[in-house]
Order: structure tokens, then sequence, then C-alpha cells
């Protein structure tokens, strides 16, 4: 059994062997406090010690280099050859659906590395260029494309703060997939506009759109998990529907059969819907895990949750365990370039202002602030 964190690690291990906290504090020589805490991620030990404790139950730590370059890479790095070199059979190749799936691909790879910001001109060509085409698009594989690439370029134009133009462009990539009859694409348009409507505090809206995506036919086991996480946070912020939204973060958590990086950003998704049901320990512990894992895939990700697991911490009034995160959430920041990061910085900012009496707090504060990029201010978002 591989692992990559020490929360992780106990937790495997608690698993593995049946045991409680309590076991495993014992068994380690440690408080049952002290596993709780490490646990959930909010206390962190050095590596001579994690190496010895896990010596004691027969584990150990192994380190191995990251593989170069992975195949899924390759592939697309093939594919991306094969439309540019291979000539369509149109005089417009967005005319043609594997040239369109391509970019839809390309699109989606940047914006999990780069954020939403640095792509609003490649957006706004994309854009462009389906509207001239869009009254031609006939044929069912590229009505599916269409509606795939166009359904990229709601995610870039939410990440980016555009929230009215992503609610435009995410009905058209479900008009399209309607008329391709494809559900897949169904899904993920309704999952699309479940965001965007959540994020504009129209979260009535973000419900319905979730529940239709959960009643189109034959959609995959990472598209039923994301699309009752989005009922389920949909539903955390509306009175009187905290046990739905309960349920149907639980649903989702139970879904099997999903990708490594579908498994963490589901971890962080739900752990969101969580910290907004007040359940703060659940919470963030999923959301340590997920930020402790997607950052290999993406840096947009990673900052997010952390920005999440730091308003988790400061909501229960951890502010110790908030100022260490602050500080791994200002050095995540020059990656990115995100109008959501942005606004959860500011909201960070504003919500930690409280205990700015405490050293630790008003240093991570400063080196929080100090890292903000200047692109977009709290009123653009």
């Amino acid at each position: 059994m591989d692992v990559r964190t020490f929360p992780e690690a106990l937790k495997a291990i608690m698993e593995q062997k049946g045991w409680t906290q309590t076991d495993l504090a014992r068994e380690l020589g440690v408080s049952q406090a002290w596993v709780s805490e490490m646990s959930r991620g909010q206390k962190d030990t050095g590596m001579a010690k994690a190496v010895n404790l896990l010596a004691r139950v027969g584990w150990e730590i192994r380190i191995s280099p990251k593989v170069e370059e992975s195949v899924e890479r390759r592939e697309f790095l093939a594919a991306a050859a094969s439309v540019i070199f291979v000539p369509s059979t149109s005089a417009n190749p967005y005319q043609d659906a594997n040239y369109v799936n391509t970019l839809a691909t390309s699109l989606a790879r940047s914006r999990y590395e780069l954020g939403g910001i640095p792509l609003m001109s490649r957006v706004s060509s994309h854009m462009q260029h389906v509207d001239r085409v869009l009254k031609n698009v006939s044929e069912r594989p590229l009505q599916k494309s269409v509606s795939e690439i166009m359904y990229q370029v709601t995610l870039v134009l939410y990440d980016a703060g555009k929230l009215a133009q992503a609610d435009r462009t995410g009905g058209i990539a479900l008009d399209l997939a309607l008329r391709a009859q494809d559900f897949k694409s169904q899904a993920r348009a309704y999952d699309s506009l479940s965001r965007v409507s959540l994020y504009r505090g129209d979260h009535a809206r973000g419900v319905t759109y979730a529940q239709r995506g959960l009643q189109v036919p034959d959609i995959t086991s990472s598209q039923q998990a994301s699309l009752s996480m989005r009922l389920g946070r949909s539903l955390a912020l509306i009175p009187e529907q905290k046990a739905a939204s309960r349920d149907a973060l639980d649903r989702a958590l139970n879904v099997g059969g999903l990708s490594p990086f579908g498994e963490a950003a589901l971890a962080g998704d739900v752990g969101i819907g969580l910290s907004h049901l007040r359940e703060y320990g659940e919470a963030g512990t999923l959301l340590n895990e997920a930020a402790g894992t997607i950052g290999q895939w993406s840096p947009l990700f990673r900052a997010q949750y952390l920005g999440r697991q730091i308003q988790t911490a400061l909501r229960a009034s951890d502010p110790s365990f908030a100022a260490d995160r602050m500080n791994e959430l200002a050095r995540a920041l020059p990656f990115v370039a995100s109008a959501r990061v942005n606004k959860r910085v500011h909201e960070i900012l504003q919500a930690s202002l409280k205990w700015n009496a405490t050293p630790e707090i008003r240093q991570a504060r400063e080196h929080l602030q100090s890292m903000i990029s200047p692109e977009v201010s709290p009123s653009a978002v």
C-alpha cells in the first residue's frame, strides 16, 4: 500500500489493522490527541521522527523520483501534432471535430496549471471562431466537440471571475450536448452551470442544474460523484437543507472507480461543502488530503484547496494552523493567476484580522499580502 503523506499513512495503518486512534497512539508511544491532530494534518513532524514511529508498526518511508513524462502527456502531444500537421477536410479547422477536441484538452491542461486569467485571450479567440461556425454545426461529432470546448471555455471564464459570460457559454455547451444527444457532454454542461450558479450566489439554481445532471442516463462514476458534490454544496448554503446536503456529500464520497486526480479533487470539494455545514474536523481532513496530493496535477487546485483549508481553520478558531497554511498559500500564489484564488486571499485577510495581534498570524498575513497578484482586485470578482 502506497500513501503520499504522513497523515495518510496514519489513517491507512488504522484501517489496515482495525485500530482506533487510541490503539495506534499506544503502539507509537504518543498521545491519542497527537494522533488525532497528525491524522487531520493539524500538526507536522520531522522526517527522522516519522521514520522511527512508522518502524514501530512495521511501516517504512520510501523516496522515489517522479516519472519524467507521463503516458497521458505523450499521448496528448502526439494528438496535438496530428491535428496540426494533418490537413483538415474543411478550410476552417473549427469545423474539424478532432481539432476542436484537442484544443479543448489543451485549454483544460493550461487552466489546471496556470489558472483562468492568463487564458482569457485564448478563450476570446475560441469564442469568436465558435460563433462563426455555430450555425453550421449539424453533425453530432462536431456538436459534441464544440460542446466540450465551450465547457472548457466556461471553466476558464469562471476562474477568471467572468461569471455572466461563463453562464452564457455554459448554456451553449448544454444546448450543443443536447443536440448531439451525448449524455456525458450533457452531464459536464450541467455540472459547469451548477458550479457557476453557486459561485454567483444563486444556490437554488445550482441545485436545479445538479439535479438535472444526475437525471442524465449512463453518466460516468466521476460525473455521478461530481454532480452529487455540486448538489451537496449548493444545498449546504440553503436554510433547512443541511440534512439533504450531508446526504448528497456522503453519496459523492461513496462513489468508487475514480482516478487519483478525481479522488483528490472530490475530497477537496466535499471538504468545502462540509465546512459550510460547520463540520470543521471532517472538512479539514479532506481539504488537507486534497491540498497535499493534487499539486502534482494542478497548481491551481492546490492553491484553491489551501485557501479553503485556511478558511475552515479560521472558522474553527484555529489561527495557528491557519497561519501555517497561509504561508504555504503565499508561496503558491506566484504560480497561478486566478480571480477565485485572489478573492479567497482577500477573504482570508479579512477573516484573520481579529487575530492580528498574534505574531504568527500577523507575519502570515504580511507574507500573504505581499504575494497577491495585482491583476485582480476584490471588487473585480
